[in-house]
């Protein structure tokens, strides 16, 4: 059926920035970092589907994958043309994970979807995101389609644009639409792998001197 196979496609497409940093030997600086993240999302990706094939609640699952935001602010220090803006990105990771404890400890029923946690993560790295992308390429002479943090920052900012809407709305659907959340799934899985395919480009990238 087209609505299956889409998510399993967008949710397979997660690896691709891990098998191209395996097929290109791209592990290092940001790239190392980001394709660690790709890991810990196909790992819980994996780990959701074992544990719904055999009807075991999955949701709190999700909870890992957006703390996995924490390497992709770690990756996107590396790209910073400021100092006290690398150092930001670096010193942030602490309070952006105990931010997230405090949300899903206080806030949240893991046995549904996030309404605070996952977008407050998930606006956190987009903005970290599309921050990088409009610095450099505001500073760049060289061709933005030949740089990694081009690739890689665009593809991080669309897919956490896509999932910090996504959580909010899974929320308000579930219950009285399902109907359109799964369209609203569908959308958000091929731009999913609009994102991932980008975040693979870029780690193809040749390395920067």
């Amino acid at each position: 059926m087209r609505a299956p196979l889409l998510l399993y496609l967008g949710s397979g497409a997660e690896a691709l920035p891990l098998v191209a940093a395996v097929a290109w030997r791209r592990f290092h600086g940001a790239r190392l970092w980001i394709a660690a993240w790709s890991a810990v999302l196909v790992a819980c990706d994996l780990l959701q589907l074992w544990l719904g094939s055999r009807g075991v609640h999955n949701l709190w699952v999700n909870y890992i994958a957006t703390a996995a935001g924490a390497l992709v602010l770690w990756a996107l220090a590396y790209w910073q043309t400021r100092d006290t803006v690398r150092l930001t990105l670096r010193v942030a990771v602490v309070p952006f994970l105990a931010a997230l404890a405090v949300l899903t400890l206080l806030l949240e029923d893991t046995s549904r979807f996030s309404r605070a946690a996952d977008p407050m993560a998930n606006l956190i790295c987009l903005a970290a995101a599309a921050y990088t992308l409009l610095a450099r390429s505001l500073g760049s002479t060289a061709r933005l389609l030949r740089q990694d943090w081009f690739w890689i920052s665009a593809g991080l900012a669309l897919y956490f644009g896509i999932w910090s809407a996504m959580g909010p709305l899974a929320s308000l659907l579930v219950g009285p639409s399902p109907g359109l959340l799964l369209i609203a799934y569908e959308v958000a899985m091929a731009l999913n792998i609009v994102a991932f395919l980008a975040i693979a480009r870029g780690v193809t990238c040749p390395a920067a001197t």
